[in-house]
């Protein structure tokens, strides 16, 4: 491994860490650097094990981190969470082989909609016509899925204006130190 290899290895892993950082500070609700870690990673890191673990490893521990300082790194949904940013690391995979600009956007935004259709998708509990506080917040029918998306249209917005931020802040900052600051680090 070359030299410059092991610095954009550095800089690559620094910016999810500095990214994944940003997510234990008060921010609102969605507003979190996780789609730009996920997108970012399967962009950049070239070693395919490392493209997987290490992004779920950072959220992982933050998560760990959140659950330790707060009480609210985990919940019942965490595995449909998971599950989501799994999906969210294969729209990357798919669309970010080559990076550019449209492809990014349309990455962010297809990743922020399909985890929003996800965790607000009422039917993967029981069937039932009444809102029942055992089995979920929402009747579990048509007119219940459509409150719960109702109901998420505000962490949906949070969700979207985060990740084209956090996404915008890393991939720019790996663009501009790639383009300018190795040239400098280099010489």
């Amino acid at each position: 491994m070359s030299k410059s290899e092991i610095k954009t290895g550095l800089i690559i892993g620094s910016l999810i860490i500095l990214a994944a950082l940003s997510r234990l500070v008060d921010h609102p609700m969605n507003f979190t650097p996780m789609t730009a870690i996920l997108l970012f990673s399967t962009a950049y890191i070239t070693n395919k094990w490392l493209k997987l673990i290490f992004p779920f490893a950072t959220i992982l521990f933050t998560d760990m981190v959140l659950e330790a300082v707060t009480g609210f790194g985990f919940h019942s949904g965490s595995s449909l969470v998971y599950l989501g940013y799994a999906l969210i690391f294969g729209i990357g995979y798919l669309l970010l082989q080559k990076v550019n600009v449209g492809r990014t956007i349309t990455a962010v935004f297809l990743s922020s909609t399909v985890f929003y259709l996800l965790t607000n998708f009422a039917f993967f509990y029981p069937e039932s016509e009444v809102s029942n506080p055992a089995i979920g917040a929402y009747p579990h029918n048509f007119s219940g899925v459509i409150g719960s998306y109702q109901a998420g249209l505000p962490f949906f917005r949070n969700m979207l204006v985060g990740d084209l931020t956090f996404t915008t802040i890393v991939f720019g900052s790996y663009y501009l130190i790639r383009n300018f600051g190795l040239k400098t680090i280099n010489n």
